[in-house]
Protein backbone atom coordinates (compact mmCIF):
# COMPACT_ATOMS: atom_id res chain seq x y z
CA UNK A 1 0.00 0.00 0.00
CA UNK A 2 1.74 3.14 -0.99
CA UNK A 3 0.11 6.66 0.49
CA UNK A 4 1.15 9.83 -1.21
CA UNK A 5 0.92 13.34 0.48
CA UNK A 6 0.45 15.84 -2.32
CA UNK A 7 -0.33 19.88 -2.41
CA UNK A 8 1.43 23.16 -2.86
CA UNK A 9 3.90 24.60 -0.85
CA UNK A 10 2.99 25.35 2.79
CA UNK A 11 0.00 23.41 3.16
CA UNK A 12 1.38 21.16 5.20
CA UNK A 13 2.66 18.33 3.66
CA UNK A 14 6.19 17.67 5.95
CA UNK A 15 4.28 18.68 9.28
CA UNK A 16 2.09 15.24 8.53
CA UNK A 17 4.19 13.38 7.23
CA UNK A 18 6.52 14.43 10.60
CA UNK A 19 3.39 14.14 13.00
CA UNK A 20 2.22 10.86 10.99
CA UNK A 21 5.30 8.68 11.04
CA UNK A 22 5.34 8.36 14.81
CA UNK A 23 1.79 6.10 14.42
CA UNK A 24 2.68 3.95 11.62
CA UNK A 25 5.64 3.11 13.30
CA UNK A 26 3.89 2.02 15.99
CA UNK A 27 0.96 -0.02 14.27
CA UNK A 28 3.53 -1.44 11.36
CA UNK A 29 6.04 -2.76 14.57
CA UNK A 30 3.09 -4.26 16.28
CA UNK A 31 1.78 -6.38 12.90
CA UNK A 32 5.37 -7.27 12.24
CA UNK A 33 4.98 -5.22 8.81
CA UNK A 34 7.68 -3.30 7.24
CA UNK A 35 7.09 0.77 7.17
CA UNK A 36 9.01 2.73 3.98
CA UNK A 37 9.20 6.52 3.93
CA UNK A 38 10.12 8.75 0.61
CA UNK A 39 10.92 12.03 0.37
CA UNK A 40 11.30 12.10 -3.68
CA UNK A 41 12.20 15.99 -3.86
CA UNK A 42 15.23 16.01 -0.84
CA UNK A 43 18.14 16.64 -2.06
CA UNK A 44 20.62 13.70 -2.75
CA UNK A 45 22.94 13.17 0.16
CA UNK A 46 26.77 14.23 -0.30
CA UNK A 47 25.19 16.19 -3.71
CA UNK A 48 25.71 15.19 -7.77
CA UNK A 49 26.58 17.19 -10.70
CA UNK A 50 22.80 18.73 -10.66
CA UNK A 51 22.82 19.93 -6.69
CA UNK A 52 25.67 21.32 -7.10
CA UNK A 53 24.35 23.77 -9.76
CA UNK A 54 20.96 24.49 -8.16
CA UNK A 55 22.28 28.37 -6.72
CA UNK A 56 22.97 28.83 -10.53
CA UNK A 57 20.75 27.28 -12.42
CA UNK A 58 17.36 27.56 -9.85
CA UNK A 59 15.59 29.76 -12.65
CA UNK A 60 16.62 27.20 -15.49
CA UNK A 61 13.42 25.37 -15.68
CA UNK A 62 14.72 22.52 -17.90
CA UNK A 63 17.78 22.32 -15.18
CA UNK A 64 14.59 21.96 -12.50
CA UNK A 65 13.42 19.45 -14.39
CA UNK A 66 15.98 17.26 -14.84
CA UNK A 67 17.22 17.61 -11.21
CA UNK A 68 13.93 16.84 -9.69
CA UNK A 69 13.59 13.39 -11.67
CA UNK A 70 17.38 12.90 -10.68
CA UNK A 71 16.24 13.00 -6.92
CA UNK A 72 13.46 11.51 -7.58
CA UNK A 73 14.86 8.33 -9.51
CA UNK A 74 17.80 8.53 -6.50
CA UNK A 75 15.27 8.38 -3.28
CA UNK A 76 13.11 5.87 -5.30
CA UNK A 77 16.18 3.64 -5.64
CA UNK A 78 16.70 3.64 -2.30
CA UNK A 79 12.96 2.42 -0.97
CA UNK A 80 12.22 -1.11 -0.43
CA UNK A 81 8.94 -1.24 -2.63
CA UNK A 82 7.72 -4.98 -1.15
CA UNK A 83 7.14 -2.98 2.26
CA UNK A 84 3.51 -3.47 3.32
CA UNK A 85 3.05 0.07 3.70
CA UNK A 86 5.26 3.21 1.81
CA UNK A 87 3.95 6.63 2.58
CA UNK A 88 5.72 10.12 0.71
CA UNK A 89 5.82 13.42 0.98
CA UNK A 90 5.11 14.01 -2.79
CA UNK A 91 5.13 11.76 -5.71
CA UNK A 92 5.00 11.52 -9.77
CA UNK A 93 2.10 13.52 -9.69
CA UNK A 94 3.65 16.29 -8.12
CA UNK A 95 5.86 16.78 -11.13
CA UNK A 96 2.44 16.15 -13.87
CA UNK A 97 0.47 18.98 -11.81
CA UNK A 98 3.80 21.36 -11.81
CA UNK A 99 4.10 21.02 -15.69
CA UNK A 100 0.07 20.84 -16.30
CA UNK A 101 -0.58 23.70 -17.95
CA UNK A 102 2.61 23.92 -19.62
CA UNK A 103 2.22 20.60 -21.35
CA UNK A 104 -1.05 22.04 -22.95
CA UNK A 105 1.07 24.75 -24.23
CA UNK A 106 2.58 22.44 -26.24
CA UNK A 107 -0.44 20.56 -27.11
CA UNK A 108 -0.02 17.50 -25.50
CA UNK A 109 -2.90 15.46 -24.76
CA UNK A 110 -2.43 14.18 -20.72
CA UNK A 111 -1.68 10.84 -21.59
CA UNK A 112 1.27 11.82 -23.52
CA UNK A 113 2.39 14.24 -20.57
CA UNK A 114 2.25 11.90 -18.17
CA UNK A 115 4.22 9.57 -20.45
CA UNK A 116 7.00 12.63 -20.91
CA UNK A 117 7.27 12.49 -17.08
CA UNK A 118 6.96 9.30 -16.76
CA UNK A 119 10.01 8.68 -19.21
CA UNK A 120 12.17 10.95 -16.84
CA UNK A 121 10.85 9.68 -13.41
CA UNK A 122 11.30 6.19 -14.44
CA UNK A 123 11.38 4.45 -11.06
CA UNK A 124 8.92 5.72 -8.74
CA UNK A 125 5.53 4.10 -8.28
CA UNK A 126 2.29 5.14 -8.94
CA UNK A 127 0.54 5.71 -5.68
CA UNK A 128 -2.77 3.73 -4.31
CA UNK A 129 -4.18 6.69 -2.25
CA UNK A 130 -3.49 10.21 -2.37
CA UNK A 131 -3.55 12.47 0.23
CA UNK A 132 -3.85 16.21 -0.77
CA UNK A 133 -3.38 19.29 1.26
CA UNK A 134 -5.64 22.27 0.18
CA UNK A 135 -5.12 25.80 1.84
CA UNK A 136 -6.94 29.19 1.25
CA UNK A 137 -5.35 31.10 -0.53
CA UNK A 138 -4.35 33.85 1.60
CA UNK A 139 -3.27 31.46 4.80
CA UNK A 140 -0.21 30.36 1.67
CA UNK A 141 0.52 34.12 0.58
CA UNK A 142 1.06 34.18 4.54
CA UNK A 143 3.26 31.43 5.23
CA UNK A 144 5.19 32.07 2.24
CA UNK A 145 5.97 35.52 3.59
CA UNK A 146 7.14 34.12 7.17
CA UNK A 147 9.75 31.56 5.68
CA UNK A 148 13.28 32.77 5.10
CA UNK A 149 14.09 31.30 1.88
CA UNK A 150 16.12 32.47 -1.19
CA UNK A 151 14.58 30.09 -3.68
CA UNK A 152 11.19 28.88 -4.96
CA UNK A 153 10.04 32.41 -4.62
CA UNK A 154 8.44 32.70 -8.02
CA UNK A 155 6.09 29.83 -6.77
CA UNK A 156 5.11 31.98 -4.16
CA UNK A 157 2.67 34.73 -5.85
CA UNK A 158 -1.30 34.57 -5.81
CA UNK A 159 -0.75 33.79 -9.88
CA UNK A 160 1.47 30.60 -9.31
CA UNK A 161 -1.32 29.64 -6.24
CA UNK A 162 -3.81 29.97 -8.40
CA UNK A 163 -2.25 27.96 -11.24
CA UNK A 164 -1.27 25.22 -9.34
CA UNK A 165 -4.43 24.75 -7.58
CA UNK A 166 -5.68 24.77 -11.31
CA UNK A 167 -3.75 22.40 -12.30
CA UNK A 168 -4.16 19.88 -9.50
CA UNK A 169 -7.35 19.69 -9.94
CA UNK A 170 -7.13 18.97 -14.10
CA UNK A 171 -5.04 16.24 -13.10
CA UNK A 172 -7.53 14.70 -10.63
CA UNK A 173 -9.87 14.71 -13.28
CA UNK A 174 -8.13 13.27 -15.70
CA UNK A 175 -6.94 10.12 -12.58
CA UNK A 176 -10.70 9.68 -12.70
CA UNK A 177 -10.71 8.60 -16.21
CA UNK A 178 -11.14 4.63 -17.39
CA UNK A 179 -8.71 5.05 -20.12
CA UNK A 180 -6.19 7.00 -16.82
CA UNK A 181 -6.80 3.86 -14.95
CA UNK A 182 -5.94 1.62 -18.20
CA UNK A 183 -2.97 3.38 -18.81
CA UNK A 184 -1.83 3.27 -15.14
CA UNK A 185 -2.55 0.03 -14.07
CA UNK A 186 -4.69 1.05 -10.97
CA UNK A 187 -7.04 3.45 -9.82
CA UNK A 188 -5.80 6.02 -7.00
CA UNK A 189 -8.24 6.78 -3.93
CA UNK A 190 -7.74 10.50 -3.16
CA UNK A 191 -8.66 12.26 -0.50
CA UNK A 192 -9.09 16.28 0.37
CA UNK A 193 -8.11 17.75 2.88
CA UNK A 194 -8.42 21.65 3.86
CA UNK A 195 -5.48 22.33 6.39
CA UNK A 196 -7.24 25.67 7.32
CA UNK A 197 -9.58 24.07 8.92
CA UNK A 198 -8.87 20.15 10.15
CA UNK A 199 -5.92 20.30 11.93
CA UNK A 200 -3.39 17.97 11.48
CA UNK A 201 -3.86 15.24 14.56
CA UNK A 202 -8.01 14.32 12.70
CA UNK A 203 -6.03 14.05 9.57
CA UNK A 204 -3.86 11.23 11.14
CA UNK A 205 -6.35 9.57 12.60
CA UNK A 206 -8.32 9.53 9.60
CA UNK A 207 -4.86 7.86 7.34
CA UNK A 208 -4.71 5.34 10.27
CA UNK A 209 -8.42 4.13 9.84
CA UNK A 210 -7.65 3.72 6.33
CA UNK A 211 -4.59 1.62 6.82
CA UNK A 212 -6.08 -0.42 9.45
CA UNK A 213 -9.78 -1.05 7.26
CA UNK A 214 -6.76 -1.52 4.36
CA UNK A 215 -4.75 -4.36 6.33
CA UNK A 216 -7.78 -5.95 7.19
CA UNK A 217 -9.05 -6.20 3.81
CA UNK A 218 -5.57 -7.72 3.10
CA UNK A 219 -6.28 -10.17 5.68
CA UNK A 220 -10.01 -11.22 5.50
CA UNK A 221 -9.39 -12.19 1.76
CA UNK A 222 -5.96 -14.29 2.83
CA UNK A 223 -8.15 -16.24 5.09
CA UNK A 224 -10.77 -16.37 2.84
CA UNK A 225 -8.18 -17.61 0.08
CA UNK A 226 -6.43 -19.71 2.37
CA UNK A 227 -9.97 -21.83 3.79
CA UNK A 228 -11.55 -21.97 -0.06
CA UNK A 229 -7.89 -24.24 -1.23
CA UNK A 230 -8.81 -26.33 2.17
CA UNK A 231 -12.27 -27.06 0.96
CA UNK A 232 -11.15 -27.75 -2.62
Amino acid sequence: MYIAIEGLKGTGKSTLLHALTPYLKAYCDSKQQRLAILQPTKPIPHGSYLEHSFAQQQSNDTYIRALYAERSNYHAACTDWNSDLIISDRSILTSLAVRWHDAIQDNLSPSEHYQQVRSQECLIAIPDIVIQLDTPNAILLERYALRDRQYGQHEETIASVITMKNNYMDLFDWLRGTQTTYLLGKSIHLYIYDTGIVNVQSICQEIMAMVEQYFAKINSEFLLKNQYSLIH
